[in-house]
């Protein structure tokens, strides 16, 4: 149908403006879409009413000059969108209704250069993806559609604020584990030699060197508990201080030789205490007598804090310049019991920073 638009030429011999057919619908073929938008006539603009790709309708709010009627007048036509703007310059013939509230502007050339983006206004308007809302055209999306998006970003934001969290959490985890190992790496060493836990008793040595000639583990209080034939030619008889149980050293027999000051025998009265005997480095007997927590490091897990007996063996070894002294330890009372015996242990000295040292003495022996 447009193909039958005809060009014709004035007396100048100027191409006139394309004759619109008088075939061509305008009313049934071609629908008024409520389409917002503002028309500007050389200084005039009107308010859009309805828009097709054939015309455009606009309120005739104020009068307008005659000559305006019925003329032919290049229009510019403003389309807001949010964010941007669409603006066409067809040229129309300016008409009114019957009732004159309303001007009719119809486009000479409705294949014109506008005919694209008007087209693709209205079939998006058609589409329902903008509507009006007041001068501006905007998405008409269902409004449920923003729910869902806000409860994804809810649910997001939330395992965003877990995920930083249990970084955090992770991080101090991680520092304090580090902390942790620094400050016990700075403040705690344990002893190489072990830690042994007897049963406590009276030990019987040799008063001088000689042999072993007599031996009586049976003996009562106040008979010969052993004989020693001295070097010098003495015969020196040694008698039991009470009614004990007698355990004999390793090796010991009757006709052993002895140095002075070798074990002979062990004597245990009735009850079952503990002894808790092992040799600690000069550096780290040092650190205990200047205040430094020791602890008993029980296999079991136990740590029990204990005290640095100093003893005459104690001195002699450090007289001699032996790099391990005998030390005898006396665990806090009653946290080593009989069951203990036999057991074996670890000396660990650390930094007393915040806790008051467990004394460490002599016994005076």
């Amino acid at each position: 149908m447009l193909d039958k638009i005809t060009t014709e030429k004035d007396e100048r011999g100027a191409p006139k403006a394309p004759q619109i057919p008088t075939e061509f619908g305008f009313d049934n073929e071609h629908p008024v879409l409520p389409v917002p938008f503002t028309a500007q006539i050389g200084e005039m603009r009107f308010s859009g009413t309805g828009i097709s790709v054939t015309a455009a309708y606009v309120e005739l709010q104020t009068a307008v000059p005659p000559t305006l009627i019925n003329s032919r007048q290049p229009v510019r036509l403003r389309f807001d969108f949010g964010g941007f703007t669409i603006t066409l310059f067809p040229e129309a013939k300016v008409s009114t209704n019957a009732t004159g509230d309303e001007l009719t502007l119809q486009f000479i050339d409705p294949t014109g250069p506008h005919l694209p983006q008007l087209r693709y206004i209205l079939n998006t308007y058609i589409a329902g993806d903008v509507v009006s809302l007041g001068s501006m055209m905007s998405y008409t999306g269902p409004t449920q559609i923003k729910t869902p998006k806000s409860t994804d970003g809810t649910k997001a934001d939330t395992r965003r604020r877990i995920k930083s969290i249990g970084v955090v959490m992770a991080s101090m985890l991680l520092i304090y584990l580090a902390l942790s190992a620094l400050y016990v790496r700075y403040t705690t060493n344990y002893e190489l030699r072990p830690v042994f836990i007897m049963r406590a008793g009276n030990e019987m040595r040799a008063t001088s060197g000689g042999q072993i000639i007599y031996l009586n583990p049976e003996a009562g209080k106040g008979e010969v508990l052993y004989s020693l034939s001295a070097t010098t030619g003495d015969v020196l008889n040694f008698q039991s201080p009470c009614d004990c149980s007698v355990t004999l050293t390793d090796g010991m027999f009757e006709g052993a030789t002895v140095l002075p000051g070798d074990s002979i025998l062990m004597l245990f009265g009735q009850d079952e205490s503990v002894s808790v005997q092992t040799q600690m480095s000069s550096e780290g007997l040092s650190r205990a007598m200047s205040g430094e927590l020791v602890h008993l490091q029980m296999d079991d897990g136990r740590a029990i804090p204990a005290q640095v007996i100093l003893t005459s063996a104690t001195a002699a070894a450090a007289e001699e310049g032996d790099l391990f002294l005998p030390v005898r330890l006396r665990p806090q009372p009653g946290a080593l019991t009989a069951d203990d015996i036999g057991k074996s242990a670890r000396v660990r000295i650390s930094k007393a920073l915040f806790a008051k040292p467990f004394e460490n003495g002599t016994d005076g022996q």
